[in-house]
């Protein structure tokens, strides 16, 4: 499995491979949903790779290899940065499931307001408090609101 990883202007892809614990274990899904050798070999890896750059202009080099499964974006700043334009319209054209982020819920609210004048739609995970989040607020003079790192997340 990929799992895309997106912080700002650096993207990490991450290739998830699951390792059988037991030997006598019943798999409920196929060999083929993992990849070739994941179930078989007994051994699991976690690949990072690092592509300097946005996601939508990455795209096109990171599928040669295989789409990803999933698309995190951690304290993602949708609605404060223009360059996510393009990017929710590539994850919205490639149906990939796609997490985000924010320090707030307010930024949440402005973040699915902007995807869901790109798409066309209201995301399928509503706003919701992150269960992750880090648990020491971020200090910020400037608003009024509780902040944490990876706070609230949503997800198309």
């Amino acid at each position: 499995m990929q799992f895309f990883l997106m912080f700002e202007s650096i993207l990490i892809l991450w290739d998830l491979q699951f390792q059988k614990k037991e030997t006598n274990c019943k798999c409920k899904c196929s060999a083929e949903s993992f990849g070739p050798t994941s179930l078989q070999s007994g051994y699991s890896a976690v690949t990072l790779k690092l592509h300097n750059g946005y996601y939508h202009d990455c795209y096109k080099d990171l599928m040669k290899d295989t789409p990803p499964n999933l698309i995190i974006a951690p304290n993602a700043g949708v609605a404060a940065y223009r360059c996510w334009l393009q990017t929710i319209e590539l994850i919205n054209e490639i149906k990939v499931p796609a997490f985000f982020s924010d320090y707030c819920e307010e930024a949440c609210n402005l973040a699915t307001s902007c995807i869901s004048s790109v798409t066309g739609t209201s995301p399928t995970i509503p706003i919701q408090l992150n269960p992750f989040r880090q648990p020491l607020a971020v200090e910020d003079s400037a608003l009024f609101l509780p902040c944490y790192s990876n706070c609230f997340i949503f997800g198309i």
